[in-house]
């Protein structure tokens, strides 16, 4: 036996059996990583609040919020006072780290909804204190064995199909489509029973679906074209090839992103239901299951086409490989920045949730046998109409009551700051097409000017200018076995040619008599050329007052400019020159012609 011991301890033991190896991480895909963690936590908050990664907190700190996220060496902490408040708190998935007792009691009271995603799916909402209204209730747990129902029903589904149609016009213009769309929303109001509202609306998902599937095409830099898979640049339909019969394990970027965003507007639909006073639960249109908030999925109908409309402006790109991951199952996922992106558009939600909760209270508290009087806390609609009543009765004030009560005669303006509503979702993040680097964005223009930045834009504009080079010359060709000429050597162009060379004669000899010296020329072509590559020919043209051909010959150093638009050129590049006598930085001229 020992013997036996002993031979077995002598042999080597064997290795390890590989049934299956993942492909390892490659430079790109770590790359990719480390610049989507400094992409989110390098950003300026929004409206809302998200709070993503490991060892976060949310704590108050004497008196303030403060929120503390973030990986690795990128951490940020953000405080917040009870007077400049975020409209909403998210904090992700996947997220590990402390939420006060504190924090979820200064929410509350400032009426900061808070929303914690689970990992699994779930999420657990809290927001300002809601109505409890037993009468309401009970007119919701009874309509749907009643005419309320119905009525709830198709409001709800009406208003979706509306919607939808407007986002096929607007984004698609598909009018065979969107008729279709309008002749169902009109079946829908015509409908006698919740079963024939369900039928409309799956003929309407039908076409609405359909269409998206021919025309959504998802567009990712170009950097990562070549990384991504075929089918993730397409949109595959509201179904998954996973899990048959349901779409919530989306296969591609398109239905990835919906997902998110409906899980995020029920999160919406879910604080709206319990402030004014309804169930999460109790659903009409959808069946009851364990688990599911089935009412606040039959509300959301109504405001399903506005993030659908945020959805396509987002997938219309460029987005990055990075913002999604994919499991070993194929299942696709949002991941940051893209799910702080799509976090933006909840108050916008919340915005055009408010009308739809307290129409559809009042479908049912009109169905109450009790005097139930539902209050517009979510639209203010009521308050709004008390104060359009109050300034008409100043405005055309009785013999009786004075004009102005109070301690205000002048009538000025309270003091306070008051927050516009957000009616839309916001804008995705200017990014260049070719990398997906940040683009500037004027303080005046929602969008950015510019579609690449500047590292990409020299090849682009060469890309684009090859190509419109060979059509020239075909054109040129074609248009002299047509004429017998070239385009630039007919009476017409010869004569504005003519004109063109007198106006600039006596700009040329004007600046020829007042130079007081020859310009430095290898300046011109190491300073200022090789930054004409990041301008546009229109920009150019105008600056300089010439034609878009010869800022084109310009920028691509075919032809050097004369002299006398150095200094402009120089000044709309960008280009500074030094002084030699006393080390000023100014603009260009004829006397400073060393740049920087």
């Amino acid at each position: 036996m020992d013997e036996a011991h002993a031979t077995a301890a002598a042999q080597p033991a064997p290795a390890p059996r590989i049934v299956a190896m993942g492909p390892a991480l490659g430079p790109d895909d770590v790359a990719d990583r480390l610049s989507a963690v400094a992409d989110t936590y390098g950003s300026q908050p929004g409206e809302a609040a998200v709070v993503d990664g490991y060892g976060t907190r949310v704590l108050v700190e004497r008196g303030h919020l403060e929120l503390a996220d973030g990986l690795g060496e990128h951490r940020r902490v953000r405080r917040f006072t009870k007077i400049d408040v975020p409209r909403r708190l998210v904090v992700g998935a996947g997220t590990e780290g402390i939420v006060s007792f504190d924090a979820l009691r200064w929410c509350t009271k400032v009426g900061v909804p808070v929303a914690i995603l689970g990992t699994d799916g779930t999420a657990l909402a809290a927001g300002p204190p809601g109505r409890d209204d037993a009468r309401l209730l009970r007119a919701q747990a009874l309509a749907l064995y009643g005419p309320a129902g119905v009525a709830v029903t198709r409001y709800l589904v009406a208003a979706k199909l509306f919607g939808q149609a407007g986002v096929l016009s607007a984004k698609f213009d598909d009018k065979d489509a969107m008729s279709t769309l309008l002749e169902l929303a009109e079946t829908v109001n015509q409908a006698g029973s919740i079963e024939e509202i369900r039928q409309a609306e799956a003929a309407g998902a039908n076409v609405y679906w359909a269409t998206w599937e021919r025309s959504v095409e998802v567009t990712f830099t170009r950097r990562d074209l070549p990384r991504v898979p075929e089918h993730w640049r397409r949109f595959n339909g509201r179904h998954s090839s996973v899990d048959p019969g349901s779409p919530r394990s989306a296969t591609d970027p398109c239905g990835a992103a919906l997902n998110y965003a409906y899980k995020l507007a029920e999160i919406e639909t879910t604080l709206a239901l319990r402030r004014i006073g309804l169930s999460e639960s109790i659903g009409v249109l959808h069946a009851d299951m364990a688990g599911r908030p089935s009412f606040s999925c039959d509300v959301m109908e109504a405001i399903r086409p506005l993030v659908d409309d945020h959805v396509l402006d987002i997938v219309a790109g460029p987005l990055q490989k990075h913002m999604f991951i994919e499991d070993a199952r194929g299942v696709v996922r949002c991941v940051a920045p893209l799910t702080h992106q799509l976090a933006q558009a909840m108050p916008a939600y919340a915005h055009a949730l408010g009308p739809v909760v307290e129409h559809v209270a009042g479908l049912l508290a009109a169905s109450s046998p009790y005097d139930v009087t539902v209050p517009t806390v979510l639209s203010g609609a009521k308050h709004k109409a008390a104060a359009r009543r109050r300034v008409a009765a100043e405005q055309q004030p009785s013999p009786e009551t004075p004009t102005r009560r109070g301690p205000n005669p002048g009538g000025i303006a309270p003091r306070g700051r008051r927050r516009t509503a957000v009616t839309r979702p916001p804008l995705q993040a200017a990014s260049c097409e070719g990398c997906g680097a940040g683009l500037p964005v004027e303080p005046d223009r929602a969008r950015s000017r510019r579609g690449w930045c500047d590292a990409c834009l020299p090849e682009r504009r060469a890309e684009i200018d090859r190509p419109m080079q060979r059509a020239s010359l075909a054109h040129a060709a074609a248009f002299a076995e047509a004429t017998g000429s070239l385009p630039s050597h007919t009476p017409e162009a010869s004569t504005a040619r003519k004109a063109r060379n007198r106006d600039q004669a006596p700009a040329q000899r004007a600046w020829e008599r007042e130079a007081s010296g020859d310009l430095d020329e290898a300046w011109y072509h190491e300073q200022v050329a090789p930054r004409l590559t990041t301008l546009s020919l229109p920009a150019i043209a105008r600056a300089i007052g010439v034609s878009t051909s010869a800022a084109s010959k310009w920028r691509a150093g075919r032809a050097t400019p004369h002299p006398r638009h150095w200094g402009a050129l120089a000044k709309l590049a960008g280009v500074l020159v030094v002084d030699p006598e006393t080390g000023e930085r100014s603009e260009p001229s004829r006397e400073h012609p060393h740049a920087l």
